[in-house]
């Protein structure tokens, strides 16, 4: 007798299968006990739309199934085992004579990959309930058997327990929808009109067929990947956090930034709501450090919304989208980016569409200079890609705005118009220091605050002491990075922490406050200090040249000689009356022009004034 290719093939198939499945043993599910029959199961011939050739297979295959009454766990799932979605995506086990695949699949317990229902799914039980999986018994029987009713879930749906929150469901709940959808959509698709139009059209190309396997594993969105749940999520957290309320202005932060002050993303909330906008209106994100601000830097009533810990997980894409659409929820009147890479780098995908609805501006301060001397920063790197998606382009000096002129040629008709310098307010608020005690013997005090890193030059600091072992030097900071001092430390400097606001500090004991950055825009400490009237010995840099002068300060402009420091700090301390008198002065100056009332005027208008937002719905 002559035997067709295909049957050879197919035998070969059914040999593969009952080689590579596991021997059972006396009693297992799929071996029939000696001496014992069952009673055969009665079942109604399968009619789907899948079609003829499906159907004959699954009533074949249900035929070589078990017959009831051997094995109780059999039995059992028996009951629930939906053989034509199993088939589906066994499809190898269609033309295998002879293999029972219920058997096969409680066999391989929880290892098993193909389910035996739309609505459990093994890995994900297992993941739940890593208990079920020990010992051999498959999981699925003692998730029929206690664990359904004990309301464990089996449900193939990813982040099901984080999405449940964001609906408001508990998780079984979700899970009872999700399964009541599913199988009413296989059941459509199978029999119903969905199922028939599914067969027209693979009548009429054949490749639609191969879709059918797909019914047995339904995407419901928003429940269909992992990283769309994680988005969901996330987005859910920062606007649970957010209040669900729309915010008038958006400031997206790096971080809550080390020391005390207002900081400019300080400055920017104060000015706004000293008589525009209340303090609940402003919301501050957080995209790559959580956590919230030190006190005082935002009014009381100001929104912080720790995005970084919602995105914990994400990859940057997927981090970069939960970002946007968080932004655009809030329907502002205007975004300020102070330092959030996650957005600068979001703007690149995202920039044109981000800026079709909502003002940006970009809050830059300086660039920051590598160890080998190059230059790298914000400014230097995203101004060209984003300048044409933004609003506005606001520098806390006159030197970065200068700078940004000359390199990418901002005159004014050609973009120069959008280039702003905010002039930071100082804090008047802040008390004259008493003047240092002139009693004999006493050691004068120099004051040094910052990060210890390569911009700060804390090693600078050590060797201006070492030149002047009389004076004894302070030193305020903290490591970061994982730096730490990188010389030892001469006898005469103390390092005394770090500190969170300069009213911790016994200012009365400082002769002089010293400042050595290597780089800087305007910073936010000279302004503090200058107002209390300490003499400042400082680097002039960048920025730092629109607070210190030479008739109420003592700019440094050779950087890296320590002895330029040291004959500045001398002449301070030679003539303590006429240095305090050049600090008073200094205060004086910085009161008159960097005032609370022209930085919020100026802000405001920038901000506020741009076009008018819908006020109606909530974001």
């Amino acid at each position: 007798m002559r035997v067709s290719p295909r049957r050879i093939a197919r035998r070969l198939r059914a040999a593969r299968v009952r080689a590579a499945a596991p021997e059972p043993t006396r009693g297992e599910p799929g071996q029939r006990p000696p001496g014992r029959r069952g009673t055969p199961r009665q079942a109604e011939p399968v009619t789907t739309h899948i079609g003829r050739f499906f159907d004959e297979a699954v009533d074949r295959t249900r035929g070589a199934m078990r017959p009831a009454g051997i094995d109780p766990d059999y039995d059992l799932a028996y009951e629930h085992f939906d053989l034509a979605h199993f088939l589906l995506q066994a499809r190898h086990l269609i033309e295998a004579d002879g293999v029972d695949p219920l058997a096969v699949f409680l066999r391989n317990g929880p290892r098993a990959r193909a389910s035996p229902e739309i609505n459990f799914d093994m890995t994900a039980y297992v993941e739940r309930h890593p208990e079920r999986a020990e010992g051999d018994r498959s999981p699925y029987l003692a998730w029929l058997e206690h664990g359904r009713s004990a309301g464990e879930l089996a449900d193939p749906a990813p982040g099901l327990e984080g999405m449940a929150g964001v609906l408001g469901l508990t998780p079984a709940a979700l899970a009872a929808e999700l399964a009541a959808t599913r199988t009413d959509l296989e059941q459509r698709l199978l029999t119903g009109t969905l199922g028939e139009m599914l067969a027209d059209a693979a009548e009429v190309e054949p490749l639609i067929g191969e879709a059918w396997p797909e019914i047995v594993r339904p995407l419901l969105p928003p429940l269909d990947r992992p990283v769309t749940v994680a988005q969901i999520t996330a987005l859910h957290a920062a606007q649970e956090a957010a209040g669900f309320r729309r915010a008038r202005l958006v400031l997206v932060l790096t971080e809550p930034r080390w020391g005390g002050g207002r900081r400019a993303e300080g400055h920017i909330a104060h000015a706004v709501t000293r008589a525009h906008l209340a303090p609940e209106d402003v919301v501050v994100v957080y995209t790559e450090t959580g956590g919230s601000a030190p006190p005082g830097r935002f009014p009381d009533g100001v929104r912080e919304v720790d995005l970084a810990a919602a995105l914990v997980g994400l990859e940057p894409e997927p981090a970069q989208r939960v970002l946007v659409e968080l932004v655009r929820s809030f329907r502002s009147d205007a975004v300020v980016n102070v330092n959030s890479r996650l957005l600068y780098d979001a703007m690149a995908t995202y920039g044109r569409a981000l800026a079709a609805s909502e003002r940006i501006f970009m809050m830059l301060f300086c660039n920051e200079r590598l160890a080998l001397g190059n230059w790298v920063g914000l400014p230097l790197r995203f101004v060209y890609r984003c300048f044409d998606l933004v609003e506005g382009v606001l520098t806390d000096s006159d030197y970065l705005a200068g700078w940004l002129r000359d390199r990418h040629q901002l005159d004014p008709g050609v973009g120069g118009d959008r280039l702003h310098v905010l002039r930071a307010p100082v804090d008047a608020t802040i008390p004259l220091a008493d003047p240092p005690p002139r009693a004999a013997g006493r050691r004068p005090q120099v004051f040094w605050a910052g990060r210890f890193d390569r911009q700060k030059r804390l090693d600078l600091v050590l060797e201006i002491a070492e030149l002047m072992p009389d004076v004894d030097v302070r030193v305020w900071g903290e490591a970061v990075l994982n730096r730490s001092v990188s010389r030892p430390v001469p006898p005469n400097v103390t390092l005394e922490g770090s500190y969170g606001h300069l009213s911790e500090l016994r200012l009365s004991d400082a002769d002089a406050w010293l400042y050595t950055a290597a780089w800087d825009g305007v910073p936010s400490q000279l302004l503090e200090v200058g107002m209390t009237g300490i003499p400042l010995v400082g680097s002039l840099v960048g920025g730092t040249g629109e607070v210190l002068g030479p008739d109420d300060g003592w700019p440094v402009t050779d950087l890296d000689d320590p002895g330029a420091y040291v004959a500045a700090l001398r002449d301070v301390l030679a003539d303590p009356a006429t240095s305090r008198a050049k600090g008073v002065a200094l205060r004086e100056r910085l009161l008159r022009t960097r005032t609370e009332e022209a930085y919020a005027e100026h802000l405001v208008g920038l901000l506020l004034d741009g076009p008018a937002r819908d006020e109606g719905g909530t974001s």
